[in-house]
């Protein structure tokens, strides 16, 4: 019954994903395409239910990157869509580029270092979102930014040793499929209300001076 669950629960994440990434495309390309990662993921992670194919090899190991891209580079790309507004744009650099070197060596780490160096990838990018929405005062930016980094810090990807395979494929992992889904809603919210605020600054700073 719980692999219907997470089907399911997949499937939602895959529409509210694909909506939001293409409401972000146009004025917010990082944090869309990091999003489109999760719409990729859990995509694939719903063809098992639906095709039958051999999952044990070639397509699973697809699944499992793709699950682990979602979960450790899209908090990262969301994180740079918030500092690339708040005109911090060498942070926005230095994160994106740490992200970039961890997915080119995810195949020399072992499984303790790649789980070790993608909680401080999804802390680094965490901390990064926070202190903008913070000092910014978006609310709907710090919920979606906990949300959509929760399955990293967790590890439901399996790189983590304090989460089981059994509880990462039971109810642990639908509720963090559902946090992400609420995540991709909030952190479109929220860019459109921190761009909304940013005009409203620039305006009155505009009639200041």
């Amino acid at each position: 019954m719980n692999n219907h669950f997470i089907t399911l629960g997949n499937l939602g994440l895959c529409v509210a994903a694909s909506l939001n990434a293409q409401r972000l495309f146009k004025d917010h390309r990082a944090p869309a395409a990091g999003i489109f990662l999760v719409v990729c993921s859990a995509a694939l992670s719903v063809l098992p239910a639906t095709i039958s194919l051999d999952w044990s090899s070639q397509p699973a190991a697809l699944c499992a990157d793709l699950q682990w891209a979602a979960e450790v580079l899209s908090p990262a790309m969301v994180s740079f869509g918030f500092l690339w507004l708040s005109d911090d744009h060498f942070t926005a650099y230095t994160l994106l580029t740490g992200s970039a070197l961890l997915s080119m060596l995810t195949g020399w780490l072992s499984r303790d270092g790649l789980s070790v160096m993608s909680r401080c990838m999804a802390m680094s990018s965490l901390s990064c979102s926070l202190t903008v929405c913070l000092f910014a005062g978006n609310p709907l930016g710090i919920l979606g930014s906990v949300l959509l980094s929760a399955p990293a810090l967790v590890g439901l990807s399996g790189t983590s040793p304090l989460v089981s395979p059994e509880a990462a494929g039971g109810l642990l992992k639908l509720g963090l499929i559902g946090a992400m889904t609420v995540g991709c809603w909030a952190i479109r919210w929220a860019l459109e209300i921190y761009v909304q605020d940013l005009k409203g600054w620039d305006k009155s700073n505009n009639i200041l001076t």
